[in-house]
């Protein structure tokens, strides 16, 4: 039968409380269970230690290898999770991203040796730096890379599971009004950006599914718009074009050189790549001035965001806007449904004709209530 010991180490920072054991190929090994700041016991490290020796006995438990944090996301989990999960190029990116951002914390630590409190020192270090919402998104990845990590047998536990999560500040969006859309509009002296904005606010298709946007998925003739490249499955979708927004794109196709279907719809004007989005946003705020709208309006987000609540405002049924937007869900959408305004009075009268017969039922209903009384 497997056996162990526990061991007691005074460092500099006080107690911590250590096991020592042979894994299941006859290796010792010597694993740190915990500090007596962090509320180890000696009793604790024992039961851990016995937890510990039933995985050898039964599991076949091995000391896992030492790799660090870089070595790990670098040579395994980047590559890997792009392989399997198929990672579309804006997801990558931001993976990546967040990768970098935790490289300098966390790179040259073993993973076996991060602890939930170097989670939490994390967090505080990089709300210094970055807002909230982009904290949260290296957390997200960070317990995905530990979950992944967990599953190859190279940790035991997760020590960003239970990370306190920073608040994330409700947002505040800059939604145009039906007529400010208008004077931006023809403010836009640029007549791809004036067809980009349009295609923004009449479609509330995202950043980059418009940078991607080919014409082989604008359908003129039968009007539709096919988003062939988004987040999720969700948002594979096709949505209706309206006669204005035709005109745009039919004329916009006329005037590019870079009309083939595989072409993209927006580009770059010389060499027909990918447009840059931050041409747009230069443009979009020379019309705003132009046009005497004040805030500040981001270029993508807003504009999709002016495009779901207005076309809730406007009495859409909040399947279409889901569907339109490409949520996956309606709890996203209810909150543009909010925003708008939306009562939903098609509804209440349907429920109550189905309840009650009606208006004149209802009426009726009172007279005889009132006649009972007397």
């Amino acid at each position: 039968m497997p056996s162990g010991s526990v061991i007691r180490y005074d460092g500099a920072r006080g107690v911590v409380w250590r096991m020592k054991y042979r894994d299941a190929t006859g290796v010792q090994v010597m694993e740190t269970v915990g500090a007596e700041r962090d509320g180890m016991t000696e009793r604790r490290a024992r039961e851990l230690l016995a937890d510990r020796l039933s995985d050898v006995r039964r599991k076949g438990h091995r000391k896992p290898r030492q790799l660090t944090f870089t070595a790990y996301v670098d040579e395994t989990w980047l590559p890997e999770c792009k392989r399997r999960r198929g990672w579309k190029s804006h997801t990558e990116a931001a993976n990546r991203g967040s990768v970098e951002r935790m490289r300098s914390f966390f790179g040259p630590l073993t993973l076996g040796r991060i602890r939930p409190r170097d989670v939490a020192a994390y967090i505080a270090q990089a709300l210094d730096h970055y807002a909230p919402a982009t904290v949260n998104l290296d957390v997200n990845v960070l317990v995905d890379v530990f979950n992944s990590a967990i599953r190859e047998e190279l940790v035991e536990t997760n020590p960003a599971l239970l990370a306190e999560r920073p608040k994330i500040p409700r947002r505040r969006w800059r939604i145009l009004e039906p007529a400010e859309v208008g004077k931006v509009a023809k403010a836009l002296a640029d007549e791809q950006m004036r067809t980009l904005f349009l295609v923004l606010v009449l479609t509330g298709i995202r950043r980059f599914e418009a940078q991607a946007l080919r014409w082989r998925d604008v359908d003129l003739v039968d009007s539709v718009l096919r988003v062939r490249d988004s987040k999720s499955e969700d948002g594979i979708r096709s949505i209706a074009l309206s006669p204005a927004l035709i005109d745009a794109l039919a004329e916009h196709k006329e005037r590019s050189v870079y009309d083939r279907d595989g072409e993209l719809v927006f580009c770059h004007a010389e060499s027909g790549g990918r447009l840059n989005a931050k041409h747009f946003d230069a443009a979009l705020r020379a019309a705003l001035a132009a046009a005497g709208v004040d805030g500040r309006v981001r270029a993508f987000h807003d504009l999709r965001h002016t495009a779901i609540t207005n076309d809730a405002a406007a009495g859409a049924n909040p399947i279409a806007v889901m569907t339109k937007a490409g949520h996956s869900d309606m709890k996203t959408t209810r909150r543009y449904m909010h925003l708008a305004g939306v009562v939903f009075r098609d509804e209440a009268a349907a429920l109550e004709q189905r309840l009650l017969g009606g208006h004149a039922a209802t009426i009726d209903l009172a007279a005889d209530s009132s006649s009972s009384s007397d």
